[in-house]
């Protein structure tokens, strides 16, 4: 139960943001680059830091690892309710909001990966399995109920309010985390790389920079050139190091499996265009619709209706028709989905957002288990760490560059479509360029034309839209492509971890210790429990 709080707090703390965005944005003055690191910084740190904070997990204990992620977290949401009224520091409040976002990301990389690190290592093999189905639906929970929740909030309080309720449950959760959660280590298996750490928070940092800042700063400018130059080298960089070096982060060479491919590039397809589709379907609902923060958290409610019996019928779908079927056609309705969605324009209406949504989530509901299944089940025995850890990276690198890329296109749409617009003054039009929020209080000065500026504003929106879902229209459609063409078919072999076990000629074992220590006891006293880890001879 403490684990799965604790992931439910880290997904909650990315999903809540969205709804109370536009009303930060209004209060505060933030631009659409502003509001889009908001979110997305929180998830670069998670991504960026997700496998050295679970290396140090494993070497100095889970528990205490865990619990100083959620201490960070939490003094980071708390903090975030002064940046107002912190008179001494002469910065824009958004950006302020910013950095504290980044540093609850670096708190909620030190407790995601310990929270199923800790159920694979502590639970008994019988009760493992189900330990870890109820961590995956508290992930998709965790999404939901931060939407919710901060709908309520934002309905009654101010955007203050979801960082004050966040910051409490960072409390709470943690006393709950110290009293019952035991502390496990398995420090012959921690790989600690810092090279590959800054190596990896180069890559990905270069490249998000860029993605994101190439609308506002211009695509062709000296910063973002530079930007994607050096992402690029680092990550070159990154994967000449983790071939070399002996206890990488991440172990590259399983991508020579064919299988191990479909499954990876599917999981990150998957989470770019969830969190993708998720950030600019806030602003279709609050500034063309005109939902409110409650309206807009209820209707993510129809993804539901699609995403939970599609995912129960997956993996029975694929045991009779294979993971090349069932993950090609989940991939195809998500490219439905998308399609659908970029038709919608100023006078759709909620059925035709719930129908996208409804769709959307039948696709990844039959997209993701097989694309789970077939990563786990195409690495040998001895590798089942890594595809556990391949399975986190990938959800969270989702994240990061599904919100780089749909805040992106969608900034390009928005900012051409009201550079079009000559009747507007100037000053006015600069204004409105930098954030949709503000066009409430600009068309005040309009009179006559007040009207006719708030609409045209709103096909802007829906224009960032369309722009934002075609770009992810062909992500998609291309991670369909790659994903027939590696995919295993229903015929081929199952993985060496699943027909051959150690025994074989070939393979020895070695024990490997995890410690669990006895709230009370004295350090000797801490349990061993030795594992065995295969390798070759």
């Amino acid at each position: 139960m403490a684990t799965v709080l604790a992931a439910v707090l880290v997904v909650a703390n990315i999903s809540s943001l969205n709804v109370a965005l536009p009303e930060l944005s209004r209060e505060l003055g933030a631009s659409q680059s502003d509001v889009q690191w908001m979110v997305d910084i929180y998830a670069f740190f998670l991504a960026s830091l997700l496998l050295p904070a679970g290396a140090l997990g494993d070497k100095f204990g889970r528990k205490s690892i865990l619990l100083f992620g959620v201490a960070i977290l939490g003094i980071a949401n708390l903090a975030t309710l002064f940046t107002e009224h912190l008179d001494f520091v002469e910065a824009d409040p958004a950006k302020l909001i910013i950095a504290f976002r980044a540093l609850s990301g670096i708190g909620a990389a030190f407790i995601f990966p310990a929270t199923l690190s800790t159920i694979t290592t502590t639970l008994p093999a019988d009760k493992k399995e189900r330990g870890v189905a109820i961590w995956t639906a508290s992930v998709f929970f965790g999404g939901l109920s931060g939407v919710l929740l901060s709908g309520a909030l934002m309905e009654n309080y101010s955007w203050e309010s979801v960082f004050l309720v966040m910051g409490s449950l960072s409390a709470c959760i943690f006393v709950f985390c110290w009293a019952f959660l035991p502390n496990s280590s398995s420090p012959d298996e921690s790989n600690l790389d810092p090279v590959g750490a800054l190596l990896s928070l180069l890559a990905i940092g270069g490249l998000v920079f860029a993605i994101m800042e190439g609308p506002i700063k211009g695509w062709d400018s000296e910063l973002i050139l530079s930007c994607f130059i050096a992402g690029g080298i680092s990550l070159i960089a990154f994967v000449v190091w983790e071939l070399k070096t002996k206890k990488p982060l991440i172990d590259v060479r399983v991508f020579k499996d064919r299988s191990v491919r479909s499954g990876s590039f599917s999981l990150l397809v998957q989470f770019t265009v969830a969190f993708g589709f998720f950030f600019v379907a806030v602003q279709f609902l609050s500034y063309v619709l005109g939902y409110g923060p409650l309206d807009t958290g209820l209707s993510f409610l129809p993804t539901a209706l699609g995403l939970f019996p599609a995912s129960l019928i997956a993996i029975p779908l694929t045991k009779k028709f294979g993971f090349r079927f069932v993950g090609f056609l989940g991939l195809c309705l998500l490219c439905l989905s998308l399609f659908i969605g970029t038709q919608l324009e100023v006078d759709s209406n909620f059925g035709d957002f719930a129908l996208v949504a409804i769709i959307y989530g039948t696709g990844i509901g039959l997209a993701s288990p097989p694309a789970t299944e077939i990563l786990v089940s195409s690495l040998p025995y001895e590798k089942q760490g890594v595809a556990s850890a391949l399975n986190d990276v990938l959800r969270e690198l989702g994240a990061v560059i599904g919100i780089a890329i749909a805040g992106s296109m969608f900034n390009s749409g928005y900012r051409n479509s009201i550079d079009s617009l000559q009747e507007f003054p100037s000053e006015i039009l600069e204004l409105v360029k930098q954030t949709p929020a503000i066009a409430p209080q600009l068309a005040g000065s309009l009179e006559d034309s007040k009207n006719k500026f708030l609409y045209e504003v709103t096909v802007s929106v829906a224009e960032g839209w369309s722009n934002s879902l075609w770009a992810l229209f062909y992500i998609v459609a291309g991670g369909a492509l790659c994903f027939i063409l590696w995919a295993p078919g229903k015929n081929s072999k199952r993985a060496k971890s699943k027909k051959e076990r150690p025994a074989k000629a070939g393979l020895r074992y070695r024990e490997v210790t995890t410690y669990i220590e006895i709230e009370g006891a004295r350090k000797k006293d801490r349990i061993s429990v030795s594992q065995r880890r295969y390798d070759k001879l």
